[in-house]
């Protein structure tokens, strides 16, 4: 299942239309939009919807002083057409996109499998009125050149085009969840843990563009797997005696901890309306 937070520095997006209103306003006035994704995420493990388990503080500030859409679904179960769905703002099925990518099938043409070229996507539609777009973190909307995100509206593009990473580590000709880290405006650094270096990567994008009118898509992985998750993590929930909740515990901690970065920057710049 995916779960997705929407941040909104000054007013609410719900689908992508919504921006066409920037077009009436002035240009001091033109929101800037940020996307926070959650790959994975049960929906009673934020304790903001009661866990008692695990503590998201951060998340949970979020939702007390935004607005909390209580009966509001992706279009999807599944991570590849959910994306689909939401950043185009179209119903997936409609198009065709009804299930996860994976290899091509015998008998499928591998140019098709991706987001189809017919479909704009948030970033494309907000394009023409001087935004700048950033996706920080999985793509998963296609592996071949064309379905890039760099092709798809994004200016620029911190992270990995499938469905999962591993945490700690890439490799140069790696395949799967070892692939390199691909990055257009800078020469990326080794992998220390994916989820901070992710909140990292988008602190850097809100300070970079702070003047101008920005769409951060920030797709975080966590918790989907792999169950990876940092020593000191895990040693906050040392408790829990299921080494897989154990470590799903953690990398939820370590998720809340990146979206608290995220708050605070554009806190710290004079940004949230």
């Amino acid at each position: 299942m995916l779960s997705k937070f929407l941040f909104n520095l000054s007013w609410l997006l719900i689908l992508p239309g919504s921006v066409l209103q920037a077009q009436t306003r002035p240009a001091e006035e033109t929101p800037n939009f940020i996307l926070i994704v959650a790959d994975d995420l049960g929906f009673a493990d934020l304790s903001m919807n009661g866990s008692l388990q695990i503590s998201t503080p951060n998340i949970d500030r979020l939702a007390e002083t935004g607005i909390r859409f209580s009966e509001g679904y992706v279009s999807s179960a599944v991570c590849s057409p959910s994306r689909a769905g939401f950043l185009t703002g179209i119903n997936q099925v409609s198009f065709g996109y009804d299930n996860n990518l994976g290899g091509s099938q015998p008998g499928f043409d591998p140019q098709y499998l991706g987001l189809p070229l017919d479909q704009k996507t948030i970033a494309d539609l907000i394009q023409p009125f001087g935004y700048v777009s950033g996706l920080i973190g999985k793509w998963h909307l296609g592996y071949e050149p064309q379905f890039h995100p760099l092709k798809r509206g994004f200016d620029e593009f911190w992270g990995y085009t499938g469905g999962g990473h591993d945490y700690f580590s890439s490799e140069p000709e790696g395949v799967g969840y070892k692939t390199p880290i691909q990055c257009n405006y800078k020469s990326p650094e080794p992998i220390t843990y994916l989820t901070d270096d992710k909140g990292d990567e988008c602190v850097s994008f809100i300070e970079r563009h702070q003047g101008e009118p920005f769409f951060l898509y920030a797709s975080f992985n966590a918790p989907h797997t792999p169950l990876q998750a940092t020593e000191a993590d895990l040693e906050l929930y040392a408790h829990i005696k299921d080494k897989k909740r154990r470590t799903y515990a953690a990398m939820v901690h370590r998720l809340d901890v990146n979206v608290g970065k995220i708050v605070e920057a554009t806190n710290r710049l004079g940004l949230r309306g």
